[in-house]
């Protein structure tokens, strides 16, 4: 219920692009998390898999604005309106100026054996056609997987993913 709470504050709040508060010349970047796992009729799996992707969220949002302007914009698993998500990033980019998308998301990939714990981060520019906005093709994108054993799952702390994630892409992007 918490957890509901907080993810339906973070897509209420006034939008700023953080605590300077004024979006970078070049544009700053929404950082949009939530769960590409289909929601359950079973709130407590939902709820498990809300608070593990807020908390990958929260990490990368955290990271990305230590070095950047940035926009959250969070949805929860339950959120399954792709159109309607898009247009509430789109809306959120054109009020801040970003012109940057950082997506990421948790789920769970059963297509494996064991099935595996998938962190994903993609990056896309946000684009700009007289008033509208869209999102661009994808520049960047890495999935970090990890077996679904206990021993694995173990190792799979979102804040340390997070700024992997990001340390990668910067990495990435100076190339």
């Amino acid at each position: 219920m918490t957890h509901r709470f907080l993810a339906a504050l973070l897509i209420a709040l006034p939008l700023s692009c953080s605590a300077a508060g004024q979006a970078t010349a070049g544009g700053c970047t929404v950082v949009a998390g939530g769960g590409r796992q289909a929601a359950s009729a079973d709130t407590r799996a939902n709820d498990h898999w809300n608070r593990l992707n807020f908390s990958f969220f929260d990490a990368t949002l955290t990271a990305a604005g230590a070095s950047a302007e940035v926009v959250p914009a969070f949805f929860a698993v339950e959120a399954s309106d792709a159109t309607k998500n898009t247009d509430t990033v789109l809306a959120q980019a054109a009020k801040a100026g970003c012109t940057r998308l950082l997506s990421v998301s948790v789920f769970g990939d059963d297509s494996k054996s064991d099935g595996e714990l998938v962190f994903a981060l993609r990056v896309s520019p946000i684009r700009k056609s007289g008033d509208a906005l869209s999102v661009g093709s994808v520049e960047y994108e890495r999935e970090y997987r990890f077996t679904a054993t206990p021993a694995s799952l173990n190792k799979a702390v979102p804040s340390r993913i997070a700024e992997q994630a990001l340390n990668d892409y910067l990495g990435a992007r100076k190339r």
